[in-house]
């Protein structure tokens, strides 16, 4: 049981889950041997749910090939799976086989190739209006009704809250609902749900305050651009933009105050 006893929880890496603690330091072993090499950010023992989804989405932070589970001859309720493909975080099972597991998740890798890119990199801009009267929780995760005004979002996306003393990055999309349906995408003038987690801590100390510092005349968020995003659309992507997604582009440029 060395690996499970000496292991120090809050790296990054993947979400490692077996049956027992035996088979769980197996694994570990398996995973952190020279030929594999998979990093292994945190461990869980018996059927995953979704607590062990949750926890692999929150310490993902914005590196989507860590989003992932890789589980060891355990079941996953249906609940779990539901929430996994809403917050796209893969779950490898692996059919109880360590080799077949390692296969399966050097292949999730080449299936993310440029999509991993351009969801790290390339973040499509939208800015959103808080509906004042469907501001359902202001505490993570926050729960509100919004307004497409610019652009458009997608679950996964990074939101910030745009105030007057600057910027507060909540965290990410965690799903969206229209007319209380599960959608993916929400586009220009469309009003829906969004739920946002805070995916890394500090993200989670900007969420916590964000239920003081709400101001009804502060009513933006925005997606939460990085200068990454900013240099793959220059460089390749400006001809994707519609033309609201342009205008929202530059809005958010000045409001992050990008050059």
């Amino acid at each position: 049981m060395e690996s499970v006893m000496n292991f120090k929880r809050g790296g990054e890496g993947v979400l490692a889950v077996a049956s027992t603690t035996y088979s769980l330091n197996e694994l570990v072993e398996f995973l952190e041997s020279p030929t594999v090499n998979i990093p292994v950010g945190a461990l869980d023992v018996g059927t995953i749910t979704p607590v062990e989804i949750w926890k692999a989405f929150q310490m993902s932070d914005r590196k989507r090939h860590f989003s992932t589970v890789l589980a060891f001859d355990v079941d996953v309720t249906p609940e779990a799976s539901q929430l996994a493909q809403q917050l796209q975080v893969k779950v490898i099972c692996g059919g109880g086989i360590l080799d077949t597991l390692h296969h399966q998740f050097k292949e999730h890798i080449e299936e993310l190739g440029e999509d991993l890119k351009m969801e790290d990199e390339a973040i499509f801009p939208g800015i959103l209006s808080i509906l004042t009267n469907a501001v359902f929780s202001k505490e993570d995760p926050i729960i509100l009704g919004v307004l497409v005004v610019e652009g458009f979002i997608k679950v996964g996306v990074p939101i910030a809250y745009v105030r007057t003393a600057g910027c507060l990055d909540l965290g990410r999309i965690a799903w969206i609902e229209k007319y209380q349906q599960p959608v993916d995408v929400a586009s220009l003038g469309e009003t829906v749900v969004i739920k946002i987690v805070a995916s890394n801590p500090e993200e989670q100390r900007q969420a916590r305050s964000f239920r003081s510092h709400y101001d009804i005349n502060d009513n933006i968020l925005v997606t939460r651009l990085s200068r990454a995003s900013i240099i793959a659309f220059r460089d390749s992507d400006l001809e994707k933009l519609s033309c609201s997604e342009f205008k929202a582009m530059s809005d958010i440029k000045r409001v992050l105050k990008f050059k």
